[in-house]
């Protein structure tokens, strides 16, 4: 059920960002009636919207970030380390796990090696990692986490996902792929 929740509330607060230009126009009032408007359909959920950003929190302890401007919540794993070097644009904390997306300058290999090297740095080790499309994913194990990343790039900037759980299993598959597609962008 966190999960249909969570999904719930990112897809709001999509629709929220998606209205947020139009809603500056009408001032405080229209800001005040999208809240309240989320409130009531995520059940008493306290939602804030403010310039080009939402924040929605809820009664479970689910917390959702997007937009402008926004930073790591302080229930954000002091575990998982943050980028250094980008600008966050959506971040969530769950209780089954965490999910933020930073987008920098670099290319995706650059960015996932400097990531890395913090979660290396941290005490995690790199277990499984790949390479599609010009786009990097590696999963990481340390600190009673499992850490997944993925770099990629897009027009003149890099994207950098991080998902992270925490560590149930105790052990970690060490295997590597790397798979040979093509980045053709003619699709």
């Amino acid at each position: 059920m966190t999960t249909i929740r969570t999904r719930s509330i990112a897809g709001l607060a999509a629709a929220t960002l998606l209205l947020s230009p139009a809603l500056a126009g009408c001032g405080q009032a229209a800001e005040t009636v999208a809240e309240n408007a989320m409130e009531n359909a995520l059940s008493g959920a306290d939602v804030n919207i403010e310039d080009d950003s939402v924040t929605i929190t809820d009664d479970q302890g689910n917390q959702m970030a997007a937009g402008e401007n926004i930073a790591l919540p302080d229930n954000w794993p002091a575990e998982v380390p943050a980028f250094d070097g980008g600008t966050l644009s959506i971040v969530t904390v769950s209780p089954d796990g965490v999910y933020a997306a930073w987008t920098t300058d670099g290319s995706a290999q650059e960015v996932a090696d400097a990531y890395g090297a913090s979660l290396e740095d941290a005490g995690y080790t790199v277990g499984t990692q790949g390479n599609a499309a010009g786009s990097i994913f590696r999963e990481y194990k340390g600190n009673g986490w499992i850490v997944t990343i993925s770099s990629a790039e897009s027009d003149s900037e890099t994207m950098l996902m991080v998902t992270g759980a925490a560590d149930e299993s105790g052990s970690m598959d060490d295997s590597t792929t790397d798979d040979s597609m093509s980045s053709d962008d003619s699709s």
